[in-house]
């Protein structure tokens, strides 16, 4: 037998002891998928903040012209991100169905996420869900991000990534559960647990932001000067917005204020957080700009950055089909991410150099 001979079936050995050992590792997905991961934290970004901020605001503020055209943007943008995410959804589900290294269990939670959140978004197109179903989809799709989020805290690279997921699964939860109290107190006429559902929902609003606060902290350390910049333009932005919508009521408010108060007024959701009613305000826009920010990110991992921009679109809401389909998505791709080494070595790589 000669040398090359020799190397090759120790280079062979090496692979099938590989393969035995860890699994399939998702680095087609990965690193194939990373256009489309782009696209679609681009797209999700651009319509949160078309369909929450410019296109509400619009309304009643400016002439109808202008009204109807931004809503067709708007439109024009959710069916664009709804079309990017379904596919990163069933991509995701296909790949994260073949990691053994990932456990049985989180593949099936992860994959019944994606069973359950596809349809739902697509029904949405045509109405409201209804609240039993809505809840049912926010019970799947935090389920789905805490398996992400585990898988991801366990990686080095996807430390942050699973922290933020973490945070915003547990915004998620509290809030379900300070709507479900708050109807149900609303009903009987009890004060005393509406009260506390109102807490809960504070609870959620603190979670949310410590989930931007993690985003942010990241982007500062690794994002180099464009991440640096970026961050802070997105939270100075959401300041001003949140600034303008306290101005906006008021007869001599400008019309960008008037148009962020009709926008974002009501942001705190039902039943209003307490003591906390300008965070409330502040995370809905510092959310949608970070993931901005996060989206146009080069020189990182992309299904890192990526999943983060998506994840922040979420914001811990997710009894909306599109929101749960963003953080089913974004716990997808942390998880693809956790376990390719290849991403690993090259996020290690990045951040030291």
């Amino acid at each position: 037998m000669t040398t090359a001979d020799a190397t090759d079936d120790q280079t062979q050995s090496a692979k099938a002891a590989s393969s035995k050992n860890t699994g399939w590792q998702p680095v087609f997905a990965v690193h194939s998928g990373g256009w489309l991961l782009r696209a679609g934290a681009i797209g999700v970004a651009l319509a949160g903040v078309c369909a929450l901020i410019v296109a509400p605001g619009l309304r009643g503020n400016a002439r109808e012209e202008t009204v109807l055209f931004w809503d067709w943007v708007a439109g024009t943008f959710s069916c664009f991100a709804l079309v990017v995410l379904v596919a990163l959804a069933c991509w995701g589900a296909g790949s994260v169905a073949r990691i053994r290294s990932a456990g049985i269990l989180v593949r099936a939670i992860l994959v019944v996420g994606a069973l359950s959140a596809v349809p739902m978004a697509v029904e949405s197109l045509h109405g409201r869900l209804q609240p039993v179903i809505a809840v049912w989809l926010a019970g799947v799709s935090i389920g789905a991000v805490f398996a992400g989020a585990f898988v991801a805290t366990k990686a080095p690279h996807t430390r942050a990534l699973g922290g933020i997921l973490m945070a915003l699964a547990c915004a998620a939860l509290v809030r379900v559960a300070g709507w479900e109290i708050a109807m149900w107190s609303s009903a009987r006429g009890d004060v005393e647990w509406f009260r506390w559902s109102r807490i809960l929902m504070t609870s959620g609003v603190c979670f949310e932001a410590l989930g931007q606060i993690v985003a942010v902290s990241w982007l500062g350390t690794r994002g180099r000067s464009l991440g640096q910049i970026a961050s802070m333009a997105a939270l100075f932005g959401a300041f001003v917005l949140t600034w303008g919508v306290s101005k906006g009521g008021q007869p001599d408010g400008a019309m960008w204020q008037a148009i962020a108060h009709t926008a974002l007024a009501g942001a705190g959701g039902i039943p209003v957080p307490v003591g906390v009613e300008g965070l409330a305000i502040f995370v809905v826009p510092a959310a949608l700009f970070l993931a901005v920010a996060y989206a146009i990110q080069t020189g990182q991992v992309v299904a890192i950055v990526a999943s983060i921009a998506i994840a922040l679109v979420s914001r811990g809401a997710f009894d909306s089909p599109m929101r749960a389909l963003c953080a089913v998505v974004a716990a997808q791709w942390a998880t693809l991410a956790a376990v390719d080494e290849r991403a690993m070595w090259r996020s290690l790589t990045t951040n030291r150099s």
